[in-house]
């Protein structure tokens, strides 16, 4: 008899449990109708991004191409939504259950899409994206409505900035740059994709970890034209 093929994907539905856990029936229904939206193509290929995180391609178009069978459905429930995924990357699972820190991304994905859509991009805001105030003005907004902005925090944000190619030399000079940060209670902020933005974060985990540190902040800043091509690093928020 011959083998049968290992699957490759999953189907399973998954609900929030920070974010989008408590909506009003009017998000709820705005929520559940994205795939009838102009921008149901934009959230599906954000997902489907997050999902891929710690594949070795980073070609979007071929990751497109071979998960073409993927969907996702925001489905309401008697306390808020959940999201349905089909055929979703296996290995963005661990004994059939999705990694935490990659279905908080999901979510995080359809909060800023809807977010963005309904408040800068329908034609009916007060904010002019083509000056540079405008733009400051909406990603301000963008990142309060994230959470991102505490009042209060004296945490020390170090920003690690750099490419997602590099040679793991390189890879491995970041993450030491981000394990001595780290053990001097640095928190870390990338543009949440691989190479130079997942080296530091790594290494300030086990700075942190050595140091006792249970409150560390890992923020990782993207925007979808370079989500697909650089698979999110599971660890910041």
């Amino acid at each position: 008899m011959a083998k049968q093929p290992e699957a490759t994907t999953l189907s399973t539905s998954i609900a929030p449990e920070k974010a989008m856990s408590l909506l009003s029936p009017e998000e709820v229904n705005t929520l559940t109708h994205i795939h009838k939206t102009k921008y149901y193509s934009l959230f599906r290929r954000c997902a489907l991004a997050v999902l891929n995180c710690g594949s070795v391609h980073d070609n979007a178009k071929e990751t497109l191409e071979r998960h073409k069978e993927f969907d996702i459905k925001v489905i309401q429930q008697s306390r808020g939504i959940k999201l349905e995924l089909t055929h979703a990357p296996l290995h963005a699972f661990v004994d059939g259950q999705i990694i935490k820190g990659i279905k908080e991304h999901l979510f995080s994905v359809l909060r800023d899409v809807i977010y963005i859509n309904n408040h800068f991009l329908q034609g009916n805001n007060s904010i002019d994206l083509t000056t540079s105030q405008g733009i400051t003005d909406a990603t301000f907004k963008i990142l309060r409505n994230a959470q991102l902005l505490k009042t209060g925090d004296t945490s020390k944000l170090v920003i690690c900035w750099g490419g997602h190619s590099i040679s793991r030399t390189e890879y491995n000079f970041t993450k030491e740059v981000g394990y001595q940060l780290g053990l001097r209670g640095m928190d870390i902020g990338t543009g949440c994709g691989p190479g130079a933005m997942k080296g530091p974060m790594k290494g300030a985990t086990i700075g942190h970890a050595k140091q006792h540190r249970t409150h560390g902040r890992y923020i990782g800043i993207t925007e979808p034209g370079i989500i697909a091509a650089e698979p999110q690093n599971p660890i910041d928020i």
